[in-house]
């Protein structure tokens, strides 16, 4: 069995926490709504951005952050300097320290592992080299020119890998991006569940990345 393994939220820290930072800059710009709808916002538009952004019209994923702050503006009736937060989500995403659990995951785990993510390649490389995570191999959105949930990344990075789908499991927080993604594209997958958010019915879910070991072997006994 191998192992793919998504990257923010999964083995290292999520946005979540600095979504309070954008939130309460738009909130002392004019926003006209909460800070949870500006959250939403952020989701929303980005996943909006990502969506589009394949094969000719692919785009570095620091390059949809100033569109998914417009985007955020206009719903949101407020003005904001889009430059200077972009620089600060770059900074979070080079700054990120990964979880316990994925640590004592990546040192246990008695499988290959390899990651397959949404992040432009000088970002991932920058943590993998600060904190010292070490995999088989990388796999990204700017490799692949497209983005997840889109069957296309996920085929790509199996071959890239050198990989077979039905000898794989793909591990991530996401259930649009990673799990149903992954599914899609015929590869066994997990839920990182670290919200504790309702399991909808026959989803494989995990409270963490160590969590997920016990699925892992169990779905390797089962494949024998």
């Amino acid at each position: 069995m191998n192992v793919l393994l998504d990257f923010y939220g999964t083995v290292v820290e999520e946005a979540h926490s600095f979504l309070n930072v954008v939130a309460k800059e738009f909130l002392d710009n004019g926003a006209q709504v909460g800070a949870d709808r500006i959250k939403e916002l952020w989701w929303r538009g980005f996943s909006m951005q990502c969506d589009k952004a394949y094969g000719k019209n692919y785009k570095q994923q620091k390059r949809l952050y100033g569109p998914t702050f417009r985007f955020m503006e206009e719903q949101s009736g407020a003005k904001v300097d889009r430059d200077k937060l972009t620089e600060q989500v770059i900074a979070f995403s080079v700054g990120v320290k990964p979880f316990e659990d994925s640590l004592r995951f990546l040192n246990e785990c008695p499988f290959p592992c390899y990651i397959l993510s949404n992040i432009d390649n000088e970002e991932i490389q920058t943590v993998l080299t600060r904190r010292k995570i070490c995999v088989q191999g990388v796999f990204t959105s700017e490799d692949a020119r497209e983005y997840k949930p889109r069957k296309g990344i996920f085929e790509k990075g199996l071959k890239h890998f050198g990989l077979a789908a039905e000898e794989t499991v793909y591990i991530g927080d996401s259930l649009r991006n990673d799990y149903f993604g992954a599914r899609n594209a015929g590869i066994f997958s997990i839920w990182i569940n670290r919200l504790n958010e309702p399991v909808p019915q026959g989803v494989e879910a995990a409270k963490d990345l160590y969590s997920a070991l016990g699925l892992l072997r169990k779905n390797s006994d089962s494949a024998e």
